[in-house]
Formats: C-alpha cells, structure tokens, sequence
C-alpha cells in the first residue's frame, strides 16, 4: 500500500525531479520516438520509486547513467547540465537503498 509520509524525504526529490522532466517532455513535445520513450520511463519510474520497487531502483540507477552516456556521445551541448539535472534522481536513489530492500525482521 502507498504510504506518502513512510516515503524517505530525499526520494521525494527524485520524485519531484521526474515530475520536472515529464513536464519538460510535454511542453517540448514528442517530436521523436526517444522522448516518448523517455517521457514513458519517467512516469514509469515514479510510479515505481513511489511503491518502491526493487526494479525502480534498478531502472532509476540504468535510466540515470545510461541517457546522460548517449547525450555525451552524440555531443549534445548542455551536457553538463543534463548530467548535473540527472544526478538529482540517482543519488537520492542511492541513499534510499535500505528503503529498496528492507532487512527481514524474521
């Protein structure tokens, strides 16, 4: 069950992040199939980090290193920036990871 107040305060920041970047997405429009593509994880994503499931956690950290990697290599200008905005939902991913997977009290 969904428990907004048992959510860690930082993930809320990741949260938040990829509510940011759908909207940038929207407001853009999908002029190629990648940024529906990236506009489809991150709804994805935040419904994941929201329940938080372990495959979020997974895609969260994937989806964060690997769209800044393919911006860098095609030399998309901005990259910096990309790169910074990207780290605003993996390293509160990362510090949640016991949120992720939770010790059994048994």
């Amino acid at each position: 069950m969904f428990d907004a107040f048992d959510i860690p305060k930082v993930l809320w920041l990741a949260i938040f992040s990829l509510a940011i970047f759908s909207l940038f997405h929207i407001a853009i429009g999908f002029s190629s199939v990648i940024q529906l593509f990236a506009f489809a994880i991150n709804i994805v994503l935040i419904y994941g980090l929201l329940l938080r499931q372990k495959w979020a956690f997974f895609l969260a950290i994937v989806a964060s290193l690997t769209a800044p990697l393919m911006l860098w290599l095609q030399s998309v200008p901005g990259f910096t920036f990309i790169l910074i905005i990207n780290c605003t939902v993996l390293i509160p991913v990362l510090m949640c990871r016991k949120s992720f997977f939770p010790k059994n009290s048994s």
